[in-house]
């Protein structure tokens, strides 16, 4: 049983629409912290700050300063959509490994796609143009299946050579354009027949229509707390497994969480109520129990083994890579810490969702925050500055901290006692 789970869970992380996906949403983590940083200059919370701000820059009022500092977010976060668009389809065309097919390609290609099959909106002059929403994170279940289907309809074209063939002697960038003349042409067709079906559906056009068969389900089950929690369980059960849960499970939950930090950010922006407790964020902001599991070592453990490793782990730990404990302790294949490592961020999504939703701690506002940051910094950085998520960040650590040292003792009385069989053994070996 455990086996075959093995086999279909590495099936899965290494499949290639998957890795697409994955990185494709990992690539867009930089354009989120630069948004975040312009976002946490522009919203500070204290009013002195902004004053101050106001007043050494000349300006009559803020919001003339804010304003220009805000038109980060049209190259970073209000093209989310676009952005993930562009990486998803260049990965998964190179993952096809047949030189024959261009990423540079594909990759247009389905810019094009996404931009045809966007509604255009009429302004007061007359004149059409794309709302922003559209090219945003809000559009990022379109850009996923459209940055998976472009370049796999372009895959399947090339393949069976359904080409314009030019002689040899034509230089091979004329060449490669007029090969991919035939495939665009075949797409772009099929996406006008799509798109003329789409407007007389009651969809209207294909954001709507994905956003209401995919995007609010995914929506529901990311942003509701068992179906968050179940998910969760599941990524550590994994690496009790040795292999990387979260990294698989944020492949699947990523789109949805994502889509969910940004109607944040666009309400934080706007100086609403935040609609969202969980984010794309919160995991990282509720758990990071690798960190505390090692500091209850450093508190508590006696043996030589656990200590060093601890000593060694701490600081990659801080910073939000726990590899060197999971291997090191180890965690995977270890009833105690495995148990810890599992049960442990169950409990804190729980509490910090509680805490949250009932007012005591603010609301993550949807920026992209370095998930390096330490503990105390992310909850900082992660809410515009709001000291009850820094206090309840390094609170939540504390309990982790408590809760794991009667299990970390028990590992660290099984160390020592194999420490001790190994002197033991020595000193029989030495006297012999």
């Amino acid at each position: 049983m455990k086996e075959k789970m093995l086999v279909w869970v590495s099936k899965f992380s290494t499949n290639k629409y998957v890795t697409a996906i994955k990185n494709g949403v990992v690539a867009y983590t930089p354009f989120t912290i630069i948004a975040s940083v312009a976002l946490l200059i522009t919203n500070f919370p204290s009013q002195g700050y902004i004053d101050f701000v106001t007043n050494l820059l000349g300006v009559s009022e803020a919001s003339v300063w804010q304003n220009q500092v805000n038109s980060f977010m049209n190259g970073t976060m209000n093209l989310g959509g676009i952005i993930c668009l562009l990486f998803i389809s260049y990965n998964l065309a190179e993952q096809f490994n047949n030189p024959k097919i261009k990423p540079i390609y594909a990759t247009v290609i389905s810019f094009g796609v996404f931009y045809f099959l966007t509604p255009l909106s009429t302004l007061e002059d007359g004149s059409a143009a794309i709302a922003l929403s559209r090219l945003g994170a809000g559009s990022l279940i379109v850009a996923i299946v459209l940055g998976l289907l472009v370049p796999t309809l372009y895959k399947i074209l090339i393949e069976k050579e359904i080409t314009i063939k030019l002689p040899e002697q034509v230089p091979p960038e004329v060449a490669n354009s007029f090969s991919s003349l035939i495939p665009m042409a075949i797409i772009f067709i099929g996406m006008f027949i799509v798109k003329i079906l789409l407007e007389i559906s009651p969809f209207g056009n294909i954001h709507d229509l994905l956003n209401v068969l995919l995007g609010k389900p995914l929506q529901s089950l990311s942003g509701s707390l068992w179906g968050y929690a179940f998910a969760i369980f599941f990524a550590m059960v994994l690496w009790f497994f040795g292999i990387h849960g979260t990294s698989i499970v944020n492949g699947a939950l990523a789109p949805a969480l994502i889509m969910l930090s940004d109607q944040n950010r666009i309400a934080f922006q706007a100086g609403q109520a935040l609609p969202n407790i969980i984010t794309n964020e919160f995991l990282t902001y509720a758990t990071g129990t690798g960190l505390y599991m090692c500091i209850a070592f450093l508190l508590v453990g006696k043996s030589r083994q656990g200590k060093e490793i601890s000593k060694l782990g701490f600081l990659p730990a801080v910073f939000g890579i726990h590899e060197p404990l999971v291997f090191g302790y180890p965690i995977m294949y270890n009833i105690y810490l495995g148990t810890l490592y599992i049960v442990l961020p169950i409990v804190g999504i729980v509490l910090t969702y509680f805490v949250t939703s009932i007012g005591l701690v603010a609301r993550l506002n949807g920026t992209g925050v370095p998930w390096t940051a330490p503990p105390g910094i992310y909850a900082f950085l992660g809410t515009g500055g709001e000291i009850s998520a820094v206090i309840w960040q390094l609170l939540l650590g504390v309990i982790y901290t408590i809760l794991s040292i009667p299990l970390v003792k028990k590992y660290d009385n099984q160390l020592l006692e194999q420490e001790k069989k190994q002197e033991e053994q020595m000193v029989e070996v030495k006297e012999n």
